[in-house]
């Protein structure tokens, strides 16, 4: 064990000392590496021209992309009033400090898809009127703390698909101006705790594909964001108070993580959230007061995870929500609170669970839904009436199921042959009992369904003509048991 400890403490300190000599490599580099010449001369536009990127004096513009560059020579002369360049997809490694120096008109700079791995301190100071900045598909680990400290006009910053593995505290405390940051495709795994402070602007967040593990409370304090994208990461905790400071927050995106459960608060304070995607984690099991603050709440994505069941009334504050996915779960049965609230979904997803049985009044509360996909489950009936429910639906799932064709699927089996129109999939077929396997529900009516069966089994109407029951060799009930009132209505219909 001590041994073990030992090479755990060396390798941690190689990884650390092999960092640091990195950082000094980059840095030494960009003090060494050319900067190209940045002029107010008279004949400036002229020089510019020259070079082998594109100037155009009209719209102070200089476009360099795809030009080649490993570095940028002295010999390249910039105007320094431009209002945009573009550096995209070159090949440069490194940039001097000097490298925007005096350019104090421009508004937007490329760097997209180059090789940069370091910025050094101050190298944007010059850019006070800068608007947006594109550094994404690069080799940055690390940016300096007070890389956009005089960058105030800031609007738009783009760091996707970089190595960064953390942020500096206040990085852009002094941007207050910015809308839309995006650190998506990074190898951030921790946020400190104000490394978004003084963005009291900022309306998109994009933190996907990352490898962030736990949000604490306090590191997004950003009360006018409206779209956070957490996809994708390592995400198992998340305090109960993390979100409390998003009161604009309208789209939420936490899919892909490893969440086991939900704070009964978390949601508390962003009752404004319109689409809350958690699907592809690890949550077991809900209690019922997870979702009880989003009355705002359009679209909810639960699937692939491992719920097995739902507590009564999980959604029921949730009456703005249309669309809920629950496909890919674990879930075996439906009961008869479980949508309840509902009144305005208006398509319902329980594909690939493993349900088997439901109430027939699951659906009951449902009067606008218009889409719901039962198929990959395990239904081998549907009891009497449960579609009668939902007047407005119009596209249905209900393949592979193991239908078992026999007086119990008197109803699913008229309800098919009746509104086939309404299946989506391909029409559900028999799998039991063994000399119907293979048949279509659709084809197959009382005579087929219900031969050499008791009439108490499923409770059968007497109402039915005699003869026909003569014939069946089915013994009529006088009394009519709890319950067959319903079936009478269905039997009825089958004739």
């Amino acid at each position: 064990m001590l041994t073990t400890k030992r090479t755990a403490a060396e390798n941690n300190r190689g990884c650390t000392s092999d960092l640091h000599w990195r950082q000094l490599d980059r840095r030494l580099r960009a003090i060494e590496t050319p900067c190209w010449t940045v002029s107010m001369g008279q004949s400036r536009w002229r020089q510019c021209s020259k070079n082998l990127c594109r100037c155009d004096v009209v719209h102070r513009t200089l476009n360099c992309w795809r030009s080649g560059l490993a570095t940028l020579s002295p010999d390249l002369i910039v105007p320094a009033d431009l209002y945009t360049i573009d550096l995209g997809t070159n090949k440069l490694r490194s940039l001097h400090k000097a490298t925007f120096r005096g350019m104090k008109s421009l508004t937007e700079l490329d760097m997209f898809d180059n090789h940069v791995e370091y910025l050094p301190s101050g190298i944007f100071d010059s850019l006070v009127n800068l608007r947006i900045l594109r550094l994404q598909r690069n080799y940055l680990e690390e940016i300096d703390s007070d890389l956009f400290r005089l960058t105030s006009k800031l609007f738009h910053v783009d760091l996707s698909n970089n190595y960064l593995y953390t942020l500096p505290e206040r990085l852009f405390a002094n941007n207050t101006y910015l809308e839309t940051i995006d650190l998506s495709n990074n190898q951030i795994v921790y946020i400190p705790s104000d490394s978004f402070y003084g963005l009291r602007s900022l309306l998109i967040l994009d933190l996907s594909n990352n490898k962030i593990q736990q949000i604490q409370n306090g590191t997004l304090h950003l009360k006018s964001l409206q779209i956070l994208k957490l996809s994708n990461n390592k995400i198992s905790y998340i305090t109960e108070h993390a979100f409390e400071s998003l009161m604009s927050l309208e789209t939420l995106l936490l899919n892909n993580n490893e969440l086991q459960n939900i704070p009964n608060n978390l949601f508390r304070n962003i009752q404004y959230l319109t689409y809350l995607d958690l699907s592809n984690n690890n949550l077991v099991s809900l209690n019922g007061l997870e979702f009880r603050h989003l009355k705002l709440l359009n679209n909810l994505d639960l699937r692939d995870n491992s719920l097995s069941e739902l507590p009564d009334e999980a959604f029921a504050n949730c009456s703005s929500l249309e669309k809920l996915d629950l496909s890919k779960n674990k879930l075996r049965f439906l009961n008869v609170s479980t949508f309840v609230g509902l009144e305005n979904l208006s398509s319902l997803i329980l594909s690939d669970n493993e349900l088997h049985e439901m109430s027939f009044r699951t659906f009951s509360t449902l009067r606008n839904l218009t889409t719901l996909y039962l198929d990959n489950n395990m239904f081998p009936s549907l009891p009497s009436r449960t579609l009668d429910f939902t007047p407005k639906l119009a596209n249905v799932k209900l393949s592979n199921n193991p239908w078992h064709c026999d007086c119990h699927a008197l109803y699913i089996s008229a309800w098919v042959r009746l509104n086939e129109m309404k299946i989506w999939d391909y029409s559900p077929t028999c799998i039991s009992p063994w000399y119907l396997e293979g048949h279509f529900l659709k084809k197959l009516k009382f005579p087929e369904l219900c031969t050499g069966q008791w009439a108490s089994m499923v409770n059968l109407s007497p109402r039915l003509p005699m003869e026909q029951l003569t014939a069946l060799n089915v013994t009529v009930n006088r009394k009519p048991q709890e319950g067959m009132e319903d079936n009478i209505h269905d039997v009825d219909n089958l004739q």
